[in-house]
């Protein structure tokens, strides 16, 4: 184990009052995605079929291609601002996010019911155990429920993709403020005070699955949270997931105190505003981050009490095969070959518009 220098090693601290990592979309770039938009329509396809070929974005395109290199490989997010969702339909709205991340990547899906367009919204699920004191992380103990489809505070986490992205529809009433904090900084400072727990955090933890099981796996799996992979630290962390395997598997051991500890360890790194970036996502943002570098969470929120005024964030998972090899525990745990995305049997790819009332 050692220190890991990389560009995407952070301090929340030092860009919290910068802007640098935000790229604010102007009028040639808009005219990129309205002519795309309009010949995407006027041919009637769906947002499913359409590939980055459908968005040629002679003036945004050179951009995302900047933009697509400092997700992958430098700092590791980045904040678009001013798509203009108040004057467009959620429809076209969704094509033009479709289109900027079919320059990054390609979708995935983000369940066990096949969403390749995921809706972050308040369903009304909400955490059976909360794990510690009031404002903090809950932990859901029914398998069905997912943390993005409730309106508390979830524990620091990552995707299971490459990139992830949320395009805001509209803003919470009050908080929601989305965070994120490097892995690589979270790492360096526990290497630093307390080695004894970084290097449990280098050994695998069972996870839950939580109902979404891929073709011959079990509802389980291991996964360390960092690991060194071609001279590059992958950072892989689900820690409601990992507690949900502990309380609900007999047949896998209980966590020890250590390694409670360890994962409390980076939740609390991560809470530190000394390591978090925070930002109030407005109607119009985009955010895109690198999974494997950057830990993301947000915080509770309380909604408008009209329905269409709730808080709705769209969300792309994006795969990048060009984006470097992943160790093995990560192929295991995708299977079939894959680098991202939850797969049953099965299931159909959809992207709907609309969000369910319940997500797997």
């Amino acid at each position: 184990m050692h220190a890991i220098d990389h560009p995407a090693c952070w301090l929340g601290q030092d860009l919290q009052n910068s802007t640098h990592w935000q790229y604010r979309l102007d009028a040639e770039d808009i005219l990129d995605l309205e002519v795309a938009i309009s010949d995407i329509k006027r041919a009637g396809r769906e947002i499913i079929s359409l590939e980055k070929a459908d968005f040629p974005l002679p003036h945004l395109g050179p951009t995302l291609v900047k933009l697509r290199k400092e997700i992958l490989e430098g700092r590791g997010f980045v904040l678009f601002k001013g798509l203009p969702v108040g004057r467009w339909t959620r429809e076209e709205a969704a094509i033009a996010y479709w289109g900027i991340g079919s320059h990054l990547g390609y979708a995935v899906c983000q369940n066990g019911k096949g969403h390749l367009l995921g809706h972050v919204t308040d369903a009304g699920d909400r955490p059976t155990v909360k794990d510690s004191p009031e404002g903090s992380a809950g932990r859901f103990l029914n398998s069905n429920i997912r943390g993005y489809t409730s309106r508390e505070r979830s524990y620091f986490h990552v995707d299971h993709s490459d990139i992830v992205g949320l395009l805001c529809l509209a803003q919470a009433k009050k908080g929601g403020e989305s965070l994120i904090a490097s892995s690589i900084a979270i790492h360096n400072e526990i290497l630093k005070t307390r080695p004894d727990l970084l290097e449990l955090l280098y050994q695998p933890f069972w996870t839950s699955r939580k109902g979404e099981v891929p073709a011959g796996a079990k509802p389980y799996y291991q996964m360390p949270v960092f690991n060194l992979h071609d001279g590059r630290l992958i950072t892989f962390i689900a820690p409601g997931f990992i507690r949900h395997a502990s309380q609900n598997f007999p047949e896998l051991p209980h966590l020890t105190d250590k390694q409670l500890e360890a994962l409390d360890m980076i939740d609390n790194l991560a809470s530190d505003p000394r390591f978090h970036l925070s930002m109030v996502l407005e109607p119009g943002d985009i955010q895109f981050i690198n999974n494997y570098t950057t830990l993301h969470t947000r915080t509770a929120y309380e909604d408008f009490p009209e329905p269409k005024r709730k808080r709705h964030l769209l969300r792309l998972w994006l795969v990048t095969p060009d984006g470097g090899s992943l160790h093995r525990w990560l192929y295991d745990y995708y299977r079939a070959g894959r680098r991202g995305g939850i797969y049953v049997p099965g299931v159909k790819e959809i992207a709907s518009l609309e969000p369910t009332a319940s997500v797997s």
